[in-house]
């Protein structure tokens, strides 16, 4: 039985160098850049501050 991506989900793997966007973050306002284009609207923080806003990681089991 094949399952296809199971478990890959739409992760991008060994497709070469990832385009990256330059940002001002939301949050304290320092240049930045990011691996995807940013939605307009929406927040965006450097890598400090989003460590700062990201939900607390469950455990699986």
């Amino acid at each position: 039985m094949s399952y296809g991506n199971y478990g890959g989900g739409s992760r991008r793997r060994d497709s070469g160098p990832r385009e990256m966007h330059k940002i001002k973050c939301s949050d304290c306002g320092a240049d930045a850049e990011v691996p995807f284009k940013p939605t307009e609207g929406k927040p965006v923080y450097c890598q400090t501050c989003f460590q700062k806003h990201r939900p607390p990681r469950r455990d699986r089991f």
